[in-house]
Protein backbone atom coordinates (compact mmCIF):
# COMPACT_ATOMS: atom_id res chain seq x y z
CA UNK A 1 0.00 0.00 0.00
CA UNK A 2 2.82 2.34 0.91
CA UNK A 3 4.52 1.71 -2.43
CA UNK A 4 1.30 2.44 -4.34
CA UNK A 5 0.87 5.74 -2.43
CA UNK A 6 4.39 6.84 -3.27
CA UNK A 7 3.85 5.98 -6.93
CA UNK A 8 0.58 7.99 -6.96
CA UNK A 9 2.28 11.03 -5.43
CA UNK A 10 5.13 10.86 -7.94
CA UNK A 11 2.64 10.58 -10.79
CA UNK A 12 0.73 13.67 -9.61
CA UNK A 13 3.95 15.67 -9.20
CA UNK A 14 5.09 14.73 -12.70
CA UNK A 15 1.69 15.72 -14.13
CA UNK A 16 1.86 19.12 -12.43
CA UNK A 17 5.42 19.69 -13.63
CA UNK A 18 4.42 18.74 -17.16
CA UNK A 19 1.45 21.12 -17.06
CA UNK A 20 3.65 23.96 -15.86
CA UNK A 21 6.17 23.30 -18.60
CA UNK A 22 3.41 23.64 -21.20
CA UNK A 23 2.11 26.94 -19.80
CA UNK A 24 3.46 30.10 -21.42
CA UNK A 25 3.39 32.77 -18.71
CA UNK A 26 3.96 36.43 -19.58
CA UNK A 27 4.19 39.42 -17.29
CA UNK A 28 1.25 41.82 -17.60
CA UNK A 29 3.09 45.14 -17.66
CA UNK A 30 1.03 48.30 -18.13
CA UNK A 31 3.12 51.30 -19.04
CA UNK A 32 6.41 52.13 -17.36
CA UNK A 33 7.51 53.65 -14.07
CA UNK A 34 9.66 56.77 -14.08
CA UNK A 35 11.42 58.27 -11.06
CA UNK A 36 11.87 62.02 -11.39
CA UNK A 37 14.46 63.54 -9.08
CA UNK A 38 12.58 66.67 -8.02
CA UNK A 39 14.43 69.69 -6.68
CA UNK A 40 11.13 71.25 -5.59
CA UNK A 41 9.95 68.20 -3.66
CA UNK A 42 13.50 67.25 -2.57
CA UNK A 43 12.78 63.62 -3.33
CA UNK A 44 12.16 61.19 -6.16
CA UNK A 45 8.62 61.42 -7.46
CA UNK A 46 7.20 58.26 -9.04
CA UNK A 47 5.05 58.55 -12.15
CA UNK A 48 3.55 55.87 -14.40
CA UNK A 49 3.43 56.54 -18.14
CA UNK A 50 1.35 54.69 -20.68
CA UNK A 51 2.00 55.17 -24.39
CA UNK A 52 -0.66 54.53 -27.05
CA UNK A 53 -0.54 51.31 -29.05
CA UNK A 54 0.49 53.16 -32.20
CA UNK A 55 3.29 55.12 -30.51
CA UNK A 56 6.26 52.92 -31.46
CA UNK A 57 5.28 52.57 -35.13
CA UNK A 58 4.37 56.17 -35.88
CA UNK A 59 5.70 59.70 -35.63
CA UNK A 60 2.40 61.14 -34.43
CA UNK A 61 2.11 63.49 -31.48
CA UNK A 62 -0.45 62.86 -28.78
CA UNK A 63 -2.49 64.65 -26.11
CA UNK A 64 -1.43 63.92 -22.53
CA UNK A 65 -3.80 63.18 -19.65
CA UNK A 66 -2.25 63.78 -16.22
CA UNK A 67 -3.81 61.81 -13.36
CA UNK A 68 -3.34 62.77 -9.72
CA UNK A 69 -3.47 59.79 -7.35
CA UNK A 70 -2.18 57.62 -10.17
CA UNK A 71 -1.88 54.68 -7.80
CA UNK A 72 -5.68 54.71 -7.70
CA UNK A 73 -6.79 55.87 -11.16
CA UNK A 74 -3.97 55.16 -13.64
CA UNK A 75 -5.14 51.68 -14.67
CA UNK A 76 -8.73 52.91 -14.98
CA UNK A 77 -7.72 55.57 -17.50
CA UNK A 78 -5.64 53.05 -19.45
CA UNK A 79 -8.72 50.82 -19.65
CA UNK A 80 -10.85 53.78 -20.75
CA UNK A 81 -8.38 54.74 -23.47
CA UNK A 82 -8.40 51.21 -24.87
CA UNK A 83 -12.19 51.11 -24.83
CA UNK A 84 -12.35 54.51 -26.53
CA UNK A 85 -10.08 53.20 -29.26
CA UNK A 86 -12.14 50.07 -29.81
CA UNK A 87 -15.27 52.15 -30.39
CA UNK A 88 -13.47 55.11 -32.02
CA UNK A 89 -14.65 57.54 -29.37
CA UNK A 90 -11.42 59.49 -28.81
CA UNK A 91 -7.95 59.92 -30.26
CA UNK A 92 -5.09 58.00 -28.67
CA UNK A 93 -3.47 59.84 -25.78
CA UNK A 94 -0.52 59.48 -23.43
CA UNK A 95 -1.42 58.84 -19.78
CA UNK A 96 0.71 60.06 -16.89
CA UNK A 97 -0.24 58.78 -13.45
CA UNK A 98 1.29 60.75 -10.58
CA UNK A 99 1.72 58.65 -7.46
CA UNK A 100 0.52 60.46 -4.33
CA UNK A 101 1.18 58.41 -1.22
CA UNK A 102 -0.82 58.68 1.99
CA UNK A 103 -0.65 60.77 4.12
CA UNK A 104 1.76 62.95 2.14
CA UNK A 105 -0.85 63.62 -0.56
CA UNK A 106 -2.77 65.84 1.88
CA UNK A 107 0.29 68.06 2.30
CA UNK A 108 1.00 68.29 -1.44
CA UNK A 109 -2.64 69.06 -2.21
CA UNK A 110 -2.96 71.40 0.78
CA UNK A 111 -0.37 73.51 2.55
CA UNK A 112 2.43 72.53 0.16
CA UNK A 113 0.35 72.87 -3.01
CA UNK A 114 2.51 75.66 -4.40
CA UNK A 115 5.56 73.41 -4.16
CA UNK A 116 3.74 70.52 -5.79
CA UNK A 117 2.42 72.83 -8.49
CA UNK A 118 6.00 73.93 -9.21
CA UNK A 119 7.02 70.30 -9.53
CA UNK A 120 4.28 69.71 -12.13
CA UNK A 121 4.89 72.93 -14.06
CA UNK A 122 8.67 73.13 -13.95
CA UNK A 123 9.72 69.47 -13.85
CA UNK A 124 7.02 66.98 -14.80
CA UNK A 125 5.52 68.74 -17.83
CA UNK A 126 8.93 69.53 -19.36
CA UNK A 127 10.07 65.95 -18.73
CA UNK A 128 7.08 64.46 -20.52
CA UNK A 129 7.22 66.97 -23.38
CA UNK A 130 10.92 66.34 -23.93
CA UNK A 131 10.90 62.56 -23.57
CA UNK A 132 7.72 61.80 -25.50
CA UNK A 133 5.87 63.06 -28.57
CA UNK A 134 3.29 65.23 -26.85
CA UNK A 135 1.25 67.63 -28.99
CA UNK A 136 0.85 70.34 -26.34
CA UNK A 137 -2.73 69.39 -25.47
CA UNK A 138 -2.80 68.67 -21.73
CA UNK A 139 -5.55 67.59 -19.32
CA UNK A 140 -5.44 67.34 -15.51
CA UNK A 141 -7.63 65.15 -13.30
CA UNK A 142 -7.95 65.15 -9.52
CA UNK A 143 -10.25 63.51 -6.98
CA UNK A 144 -11.14 64.80 -3.50
CA UNK A 145 -8.16 66.86 -2.24
CA UNK A 146 -6.63 66.27 -5.67
CA UNK A 147 -9.75 67.94 -7.10
CA UNK A 148 -9.16 70.91 -4.82
CA UNK A 149 -5.57 71.09 -6.08
CA UNK A 150 -6.83 70.90 -9.67
CA UNK A 151 -9.20 73.80 -8.97
CA UNK A 152 -6.33 75.84 -7.53
CA UNK A 153 -4.27 75.24 -10.69
CA UNK A 154 -7.24 76.36 -12.81
CA UNK A 155 -7.58 79.59 -10.82
CA UNK A 156 -3.86 80.45 -10.74
CA UNK A 157 -2.47 78.79 -13.90
CA UNK A 158 -5.51 78.50 -16.21
CA UNK A 159 -3.40 78.19 -19.37
CA UNK A 160 -1.32 75.31 -18.01
CA UNK A 161 -3.91 72.71 -19.07
CA UNK A 162 -6.59 72.58 -21.75
CA UNK A 163 -9.06 70.81 -19.47
CA UNK A 164 -9.53 70.37 -15.73
CA UNK A 165 -11.48 67.39 -14.38
CA UNK A 166 -12.48 67.45 -10.70
CA UNK A 167 -14.27 64.63 -8.90
CA UNK A 168 -15.71 65.47 -5.47
CA UNK A 169 -13.32 68.43 -5.12
CA UNK A 170 -12.71 69.36 -1.48
CA UNK A 171 -12.12 71.88 -0.03
CA UNK A 172 -13.04 74.56 -2.60
CA UNK A 173 -15.90 76.45 -0.88
CA UNK A 174 -13.87 79.52 0.10
CA UNK A 175 -11.77 79.48 -3.09
CA UNK A 176 -14.94 79.97 -5.16
CA UNK A 177 -15.40 83.41 -3.59
CA UNK A 178 -11.99 84.42 -4.88
CA UNK A 179 -12.69 83.48 -8.50
CA UNK A 180 -12.01 86.29 -10.93
CA UNK A 181 -14.91 86.05 -13.35
CA UNK A 182 -13.70 89.00 -15.46
CA UNK A 183 -10.75 87.15 -16.98
CA UNK A 184 -10.74 85.06 -20.15
CA UNK A 185 -9.99 81.38 -19.52
CA UNK A 186 -9.60 79.31 -22.68
CA UNK A 187 -10.13 75.90 -21.11
CA UNK A 188 -12.74 73.31 -20.20
CA UNK A 189 -13.84 72.41 -16.70
CA UNK A 190 -15.64 69.28 -15.57
CA UNK A 191 -16.65 68.78 -11.95
CA UNK A 192 -18.77 66.13 -10.30
CA UNK A 193 -20.36 65.04 -7.04
CA UNK A 194 -22.61 62.34 -5.61
CA UNK A 195 -25.82 63.40 -3.81
CA UNK A 196 -24.77 62.20 -0.34
CA UNK A 197 -21.52 64.18 -0.14
CA UNK A 198 -22.83 66.86 2.19
CA UNK A 199 -20.01 69.43 2.41
CA UNK A 200 -18.61 68.55 -1.00
CA UNK A 201 -22.02 68.95 -2.64
CA UNK A 202 -22.48 72.40 -1.10
CA UNK A 203 -19.21 73.44 -2.72
CA UNK A 204 -19.95 72.04 -6.18
CA UNK A 205 -23.45 73.54 -6.13
CA UNK A 206 -21.96 76.88 -5.18
CA UNK A 207 -19.49 76.65 -8.06
CA UNK A 208 -22.24 75.61 -10.46
CA UNK A 209 -24.43 78.57 -9.39
CA UNK A 210 -21.57 81.03 -9.69
CA UNK A 211 -20.62 79.90 -13.18
CA UNK A 212 -24.28 80.14 -14.22
CA UNK A 213 -24.74 83.65 -12.86
CA UNK A 214 -21.27 84.93 -13.73
CA UNK A 215 -19.99 82.95 -16.73
CA UNK A 216 -16.30 83.28 -17.43
CA UNK A 217 -15.49 84.12 -21.02
CA UNK A 218 -13.80 81.23 -22.82
CA UNK A 219 -14.46 78.70 -20.05
CA UNK A 220 -16.67 75.80 -21.14
CA UNK A 221 -17.88 73.77 -18.16
CA UNK A 222 -20.10 70.86 -17.19
CA UNK A 223 -21.41 69.77 -13.82
CA UNK A 224 -22.17 66.09 -13.26
CA UNK A 225 -24.32 64.76 -10.44
CA UNK A 226 -23.92 61.01 -10.19
CA UNK A 227 -26.97 59.68 -8.36
CA UNK A 228 -25.72 56.11 -7.94
CA UNK A 229 -22.18 56.97 -6.82
CA UNK A 230 -20.58 57.75 -3.49
CA UNK A 231 -17.57 59.81 -2.47
CA UNK A 232 -15.10 56.99 -3.11
CA UNK A 233 -16.41 56.20 -6.59
CA UNK A 234 -17.04 59.59 -8.25
CA UNK A 235 -13.59 59.67 -9.83
CA UNK A 236 -14.37 56.84 -12.23
CA UNK A 237 -17.49 58.24 -13.95
CA UNK A 238 -15.96 61.73 -13.90
CA UNK A 239 -13.04 60.46 -15.94
CA UNK A 240 -15.31 58.63 -18.39
CA UNK A 241 -17.78 61.45 -18.98
CA UNK A 242 -15.21 64.22 -18.79
CA UNK A 243 -12.88 62.63 -21.33
CA UNK A 244 -15.79 61.63 -23.57
CA UNK A 245 -17.05 65.20 -23.63
CA UNK A 246 -13.63 66.74 -24.11
CA UNK A 247 -12.96 64.51 -27.13
CA UNK A 248 -16.62 64.47 -28.25
CA UNK A 249 -15.99 65.65 -31.81
CA UNK A 250 -13.71 62.71 -32.50
CA UNK A 251 -16.62 60.29 -32.67
CA UNK A 252 -18.51 59.92 -35.92
CA UNK A 253 -21.84 61.74 -35.59
CA UNK A 254 -24.57 59.45 -34.33
CA UNK A 255 -28.03 59.97 -32.88
CA UNK A 256 -30.31 57.43 -31.28
CA UNK A 257 -33.03 59.71 -29.97
CA UNK A 258 -35.21 61.82 -32.26
CA UNK A 259 -36.45 64.10 -29.50
CA UNK A 260 -32.93 64.98 -28.36
CA UNK A 261 -31.76 65.35 -31.95
CA UNK A 262 -34.49 67.83 -32.81
CA UNK A 263 -34.03 69.72 -29.53
CA UNK A 264 -30.32 70.11 -30.33
CA UNK A 265 -31.09 71.66 -33.70
CA UNK A 266 -31.85 68.78 -36.03
CA UNK A 267 -29.97 68.76 -39.32
CA UNK A 268 -28.24 72.06 -38.54
CA UNK A 269 -26.86 70.45 -35.39
CA UNK A 270 -25.60 67.45 -37.37
CA UNK A 271 -23.91 69.59 -40.03
CA UNK A 272 -22.32 71.81 -37.37
CA UNK A 273 -20.99 68.74 -35.56
CA UNK A 274 -19.40 67.43 -38.77
CA UNK A 275 -17.74 70.79 -39.38
CA UNK A 276 -16.36 70.91 -35.83
CA UNK A 277 -15.07 67.36 -36.19
CA UNK A 278 -13.30 68.24 -39.43
CA UNK A 279 -11.80 71.37 -37.92
CA UNK A 280 -10.47 69.68 -34.78
CA UNK A 281 -9.41 66.26 -36.06
CA UNK A 282 -9.11 66.55 -39.84
CA UNK A 283 -12.02 64.27 -40.74
CA UNK A 284 -14.32 65.01 -43.67
CA UNK A 285 -16.79 67.84 -43.06
CA UNK A 286 -19.50 65.76 -44.75
CA UNK A 287 -21.82 63.57 -42.71
CA UNK A 288 -20.87 59.94 -43.18
CA UNK A 289 -23.34 57.37 -44.46
CA UNK A 290 -23.60 55.88 -40.97
CA UNK A 291 -24.31 59.31 -39.48
CA UNK A 292 -27.07 59.98 -42.00
CA UNK A 293 -28.63 56.57 -41.43
CA UNK A 294 -28.77 57.07 -37.64
CA UNK A 295 -30.64 60.33 -38.24
CA UNK A 296 -33.32 58.56 -40.28
CA UNK A 297 -33.28 55.60 -37.91
CA UNK A 298 -34.03 57.88 -34.95
CA UNK A 299 -37.34 58.83 -36.61
CA UNK A 300 -38.06 55.16 -37.29
CA UNK A 301 -37.39 54.23 -33.70
CA UNK A 302 -39.67 57.05 -32.55
CA UNK A 303 -42.29 55.80 -35.03
CA UNK A 304 -42.60 59.35 -36.38
CA UNK A 305 -43.37 58.94 -40.05
CA UNK A 306 -43.71 62.66 -40.69
CA UNK A 307 -40.20 63.39 -39.42
CA UNK A 308 -38.94 60.29 -41.18
CA UNK A 309 -40.03 61.68 -44.55
CA UNK A 310 -38.67 65.15 -43.77
CA UNK A 311 -35.27 63.82 -42.76
CA UNK A 312 -35.09 61.37 -45.63
CA UNK A 313 -35.83 64.17 -48.07
CA UNK A 314 -33.23 66.44 -46.44
CA UNK A 315 -30.60 63.76 -46.94
CA UNK A 316 -31.42 63.27 -50.61
CA UNK A 317 -33.77 60.32 -50.83
CA UNK A 318 -32.61 58.51 -53.98
CA UNK A 319 -28.88 59.19 -53.63
CA UNK A 320 -28.99 58.25 -49.95
CA UNK A 321 -30.82 54.99 -50.66
CA UNK A 322 -28.40 54.05 -53.43
CA UNK A 323 -25.45 54.57 -51.06
CA UNK A 324 -27.16 52.41 -48.45
CA UNK A 325 -27.73 49.64 -51.00
CA UNK A 326 -24.06 49.70 -51.86
CA UNK A 327 -22.69 49.79 -48.31
CA UNK A 328 -25.40 49.05 -45.74
CA UNK A 329 -28.15 47.16 -47.52
CA UNK A 330 -29.64 45.87 -44.26
CA UNK A 331 -30.63 49.48 -43.58
CA UNK A 332 -32.66 49.62 -46.79
CA UNK A 333 -34.60 46.57 -45.66
CA UNK A 334 -35.36 48.32 -42.36
CA UNK A 335 -36.65 51.36 -44.23
CA UNK A 336 -38.82 49.17 -46.47
CA UNK A 337 -40.34 47.49 -43.41
CA UNK A 338 -41.02 50.93 -41.89
CA UNK A 339 -42.81 51.95 -45.09
CA UNK A 340 -44.94 48.80 -44.82
CA UNK A 341 -45.78 49.57 -41.22
CA UNK A 342 -47.21 52.90 -42.29
CA UNK A 343 -49.10 51.45 -45.30
CA UNK A 344 -46.79 52.98 -47.88
CA UNK A 345 -46.63 49.76 -49.83
CA UNK A 346 -45.54 51.25 -53.16
CA UNK A 347 -42.35 52.69 -51.63
CA UNK A 348 -41.72 49.37 -49.88
CA UNK A 349 -42.06 47.41 -53.13
CA UNK A 350 -39.66 49.78 -54.88
CA UNK A 351 -37.05 49.22 -52.18
CA UNK A 352 -37.49 45.45 -52.28
CA UNK A 353 -37.01 45.59 -56.07
CA UNK A 354 -33.75 47.46 -55.58
CA UNK A 355 -32.54 44.89 -53.08
CA UNK A 356 -33.61 41.98 -55.29
CA UNK A 357 -31.34 43.27 -58.04
CA UNK A 358 -28.47 42.77 -55.60
CA UNK A 359 -29.80 39.52 -54.12
CA UNK A 360 -31.95 37.91 -56.84
CA UNK A 361 -32.05 34.53 -55.07
CA UNK A 362 -33.31 35.88 -51.74
CA UNK A 363 -36.57 34.13 -50.93
CA UNK A 364 -37.12 36.39 -47.92
CA UNK A 365 -36.94 39.58 -50.00
CA UNK A 366 -39.19 38.10 -52.65
CA UNK A 367 -41.76 37.06 -50.07
CA UNK A 368 -41.77 40.49 -48.47
CA UNK A 369 -42.12 42.18 -51.82
CA UNK A 370 -45.05 39.97 -52.75
CA UNK A 371 -46.71 40.64 -49.41
CA UNK A 372 -46.36 44.41 -49.83
CA UNK A 373 -47.48 44.28 -53.47
CA UNK A 374 -50.64 42.36 -52.51
CA UNK A 375 -51.71 45.29 -50.34
CA UNK A 376 -51.44 47.95 -53.02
Amino acid sequence: MKTKSIISIITIVLMVMNLQSQTNVKENVVGSIHLINSEFLEEEQEVQIYLPASYQDSDKKYPVVYILDGQRFFLHVVSLSQSFQQFQLAPEFIIVGIKNSYPQRFQYFGEEKETFKSFIKEELLPYVNQQFRANGEQLLFGWEYGGSFTFDVLLKEPSLFNAYLMASPYPIFDAIDGMDTTVNINAKLYFAVSPDEYDVRHSTEKLNDKLRSQPIEGLAWKYFEFELEEHRSTGYPTLYHGLRDYFKYYQEFETNNLKKFMAAGGMDFAYSYAEQRAKKYGFSSELSLWSRFTIVRSAMRADDFEQFEILLSALGNKIFISELVENRDYAVSQIAIFYEKHHRFQEAVELYDILLKKYPDSENLLTRKQSAASKL
